[in-house]
C-alpha cells in the first residue's frame, strides 16, 4: 500500500495505539481536535516516524470535508489507508438526550466517516489512491445498552455503512469494521466508573478479561495490510469472547 494513513481519535485510546502500531510502517496524518495531544502521539510515534497533524472538530461537521480537501491539495499527500477511531460515548437514558446531542453523536461516530471516506474516494483530490478502510465500531452495535441507545445507532450506522461502501468500491478499495468488546481507554472510563463491583460483574462476561487499545491496533494494521487483500465487507469482533456466549 503506497501513501499515508489517515486516523482519526489519534490523540487518545485506541487511535492513538493504532497510530504508533503503524509508524514504522506507513507514513501517517494523525487527526484529532486537540493540536497539543496530537503532538504527543506523534513523539510516541518515533522521530523516525513520518507524521503530519490535521486538526478538525469533527462535531462541526458541515467544515470536515472542505478542511480535509484544503489539508490533502495543500500539502500534497495521497492517502492510501483510513482509519476512522474517532468516537463519543455519552452515558445517558434517552428520555434526558436531547436532539443536539443526539445529532452531535452521530456526527463525530457515523457522519465524520462518511464525510472523509467521500473526500478520499473523489478522484480529483485523492486521485485514486485509497486501498483500504477501517472503521472503530462496537459490539453494541449488535447487543444494544442501557443509557447508550444513540451510540449503539451510531456504531450500527458504521456497520451498515461498511458493508455498502464496500460493493459501491470494489474492487479498488476494501472496507472493514472492527467491533471491539470493552476497551481500557479514556472513552470507556465513564462506563467502568461504578466502582469494582461494576467494573467485576461487567469483566466476568468476557472469557480474556478486557482488551487494550493495542489489540484493536493490531487488527487495524492486519486490515490494512496485503496480508487482508481478499477480505472486505466484514464487521470482525474483537472483544476477548465476550460474544462467544
Amino acid at each position: 500500500m503506497k501513501g499515508f494513513v489517515l486516523i482519526t481519535g489519534a490523540s487518545s485510546g485506541i487511535g492513538r495505539a493504532v497510530a504508533v502500531r503503524l509508524a514504522s510502517e506507513w507514513p501517517l496524518i494523525l487527526c484529532g481536535r486537540n493540536e497539543a495531544r496530537l503532538q504527543e502521539t506523534q513523539a510516541l510515534c518515533g522521530a523516525a516516524a513520518r507524521t503530519e497533524r490535521f486538526v478538525c472538530d469533527f462535531a462541526d461537521i458541515a467544515n470536515v470535508a472542505p478542511k480535509l480537501t484544503t489539508f490533502l491539495q495543500e500539502h500534497d499527500l495521497p492517502v492510501a489507508g483510513f482509519v476512522h477511531s474517532a468516537g463519543m460515548a455519552p452515558l445517558a437514558p434517552l428520555r434526558m438526550t436531547s436532539l443536539a446531542a443526539m445529532q452531535t453523536i452521530m456526527d463525530v461516530n457515523f457522519f465524520a466517516a462518511a464525510e472523509i471516506l467521500r473526500v478520499l474516494t473523489k478522484k480529483q483530490v485523492n486521485h485514486k489512491h485509497l486501498a483500504s478502510a477501517v472503521f472503530i465500531s462496537s459490539i453494541l452495535a449488535q447487543q444494544g445498552a442501557k443509557g447508550q441507545g444513540i451510540y449503539c445507532a451510531s456504531k450500527g450506522a458504521i456497520d451498515a455503512f461498511c458493508r455498502a461502501m464496500a460493493e459501491e468500491l470494489a474492487p479498488s478499495v476494501r472496507v472493514n469494521v472492527i467491533r471491539p468488546g470493552a476497551i481500557e481507554t479514556p472513552i470507556a472510563s465513564e462506563v467502568l466508573a461504578g466502582g469494582d463491583e461494576v467494573r467485576t460483574k461487567l469483566e466476568n462476561g468476557y472469557l480474556l478479561g478486557f482488551g487494550h487499545p493495542e489489540d484493536i491496533a493490531n487488527m487495524a494494521r492486519f486490515l490494512l495490510s496485503e496480508e487482508a487483500a481478499w477480505i472486505t465487507g466484514q464487521c470482525i469482533n474483537v472483544d476477548g469472547g465476550r460474544t462467544a456466549h
